[in-house]
């Protein structure tokens, strides 16, 4: 794609989807939140939702090549008017990685939520679908982290959501200035 693209990575409740959301209001960008199209396609009966409905009720999680093409409908809604993209909760492990790459390129940004779990457990909204623990969300996470280095930038999460955001927003002004070249700022 022709248009900034970040990830948002962590474990559960450490704000991912609070901190996508800053990164919409503040830069334009689209936030994609892939569980919520899940559950929106679940909500209007569509074909792909009553599928999806399957899998959640057999507490199976949906795998991410069923949700690209949602993702891209999203994507395609907005073209023209695009002025980058946020990805929020995904990729889990380097397979999703490896999807996301596929089909809309590497990520400018990577932005790793890290929070210990008794402060995760606290936060995390248990009513959303099935996704990893903050132990296998650790472990699956490694192998993304190292494949693409130049791209990770880890914030401490148990800091308020604004203090974590000035911290992205040093980041996300430098995806603006080089648009594909990202220098993560420490």
């Amino acid at each position: 794609m022709e248009v900034p693209m970040v990830w948002i990575m962590g474990g559960p409740g450490s704000g991912k989807g609070t901190q996508a959301q800053k990164i919409q209001e503040q830069y334009g960008f689209k936030h994609i939140d892939p569980i919520a199209l899940v559950e929106m396609e679940v909500e209007t009966k569509s074909p792909a939702g009553q599928k999806f409905q399957k899998s959640l009720s057999a507490g199976t999680a949906i795998p991410l090549p069923q949700i690209v093409p949602l993702i891209e409908k999203q994507l395609m809604s907005h073209r023209g008017v695009l002025k980058g993209f946020v990805i929020d909760g995904y990729p889990a492990d380097l397979e999703e990685a490896e999807i996301l790459e596929d089909g809309f390129g590497s990520p400018n940004l990577i932005i790793v939520l890290d929070l210990d779990q008794a402060t995760g457990s606290t936060r995390s909204s248990s009513s959303r679908a099935p996704r990893p623990s903050l132990s296998m969300y650790i472990e699956s996470s490694k192998a993304v982290l190292e494949r693409y280095p130049q791209a990770v930038l880890k914030i401490d999460a148990s800091q308020e959501p604004d203090t974590m955001f000035q911290e992205i927003k040093l980041n996300m002004d430098n995806i603006f200035k080089r648009h594909h070249k990202v220098e993560i700022a420490r």
